[in-house]
């Protein structure tokens, strides 16, 4: 309240003769402090402004300048940091380089700043160029060795994965050995207990239909091993019927076909499986669920009917017109 700049009616009263009588024990304080120069609070009050000017001065380089001017001198700076001369810091010297740097170059703007205010232009810049010059190095260095950390880290997991990849190789693989080692169990299944089921019936009590689930699973396996090597999309390539392919790549490619009953006649198979078919049709059939494999067999089957009903009236009228032939001939004799 007595500190108050805010002008008030009480110019007269006690109020203003308070205010008076305050700033005049300040007044009086800060003179007698100023005649006293050996009072200690005085000398620790004069110590720290002094190092804080000191601190201060580290972010401006006028008064060396001006003191360099007055002694007839001038401010000797050095040559920009080499980029060669940079590799040999480490990460942390950099660090604390920039920082350095950065500083300098916040002390000189300042300068500029004021410089420009004072005189109205900030004079040559000799220190400023070679600052942004080894700052600009100096990020060139860090971008190297990042990248060389950043290529180390990708051949480190590079040689992690392949060496993982190795082990678990070589696992299926003794997996494999040990599985072909141990003898073949068929799975118990509904179709195993039914031909029990039969064969205790029929008063048979043997094994023979495990024997026969066995050879069953073995041919099951074969066959699809067999269709996995023929139908092979991913590693042979589909080629047209009149394509001319030597007898050594005919293993290596699959061959279109305009009927597959036409096909499977030629190859003299008159009996295929339902995954035969689909591969044979459908290139990528591993993509498609069981519905739409029941689906687009349907279409498929539907499709063969109508070809091999083709081909049978062909023959049935083939055959015809042989009899007649063969008729006509005896009637002549």
């Amino acid at each position: 309240f007595f500190f108050s700049s805010r002008r008030r009616h009480t110019r007269c009263s006690g109020v203003s003769w308070a205010r008076r009588c305050v700033q005049e024990t300040v007044l009086k304080i800060g003179k007698s402090l100023r005649n006293n120069l050996y009072t200690p609070f005085y000398r620790a009050f004069a110590q720290k402004i002094e190092v804080q000017t000191d601190k201060m001065e580290q972010f401006t380089h006028m008064q060396e300048e001006q003191r360099l001017q007055e002694q007839n001198q001038q401010l000797s700076t050095g040559r920009a940091w080499t980029a060669d001369e940079l590799r040999l810091k480490s990460t942390d010297d950099l660090h604390k380089l920039w920082y350095v740097l950065l500083k300098e170059r916040n002390a000189i703007r300042s300068d500029n700043t004021l410089k420009r205010k004072m005189f109205g232009k900030r004079g040559p810049q000799p220190k400023l160029s070679k600052i942004k010059v080894t700052m600009a190095r100096l990020l060139t260095i860090v971008g190297e060795r990042s990248r060389i950390r950043e290529e180390y880290r990708k051949t480190l997991e590079d040689q992690y994965v392949e060496q993982k990849r190795r082990e678990y190789e070589s696992q299926l693989e003794l997996d494999k050995q040990k599985k072909e080692q141990e003898p073949y169990i068929p799975k118990i299944s509904m179709n195993l207990l039914r031909a029990k089921w039969k064969a205790l019936r029929s008063g048979v009590d043997n094994l023979q239909y495990l024997k026969d689930a066995i050879h069953k699973d073995l041919e099951k396996q074969a066959l699809l091993k067999d269709l996995n090597d023929r139908y092979d999309y991913q590693n042979k390539k589909v080629v047209s019927k009149d394509t001319e392919v030597s007898p050594e790549e005919e293993a290596k490619v699959i061959r279109e076909f305009d009927s597959g009953i036409l096909e499977q006649l030629k190859s003299g198979r008159y009996k295929i499986s339902q995954e035969e078919v689909l591969r044979s049709h459908v290139k990528n059939w591993r993509q498609l669920n069981l519905k739409q494999r029941r689906i687009l067999l349907g279409f498929i089957n539907a499709r063969r009917s109508k070809d091999a009903k083709s081909e049978f009236l062909k023959e049935l009228n083939l055959l015809g017109q042989k009899i007649a032939y063969d008729n006509m001939n005896l009637s002549k004799q």
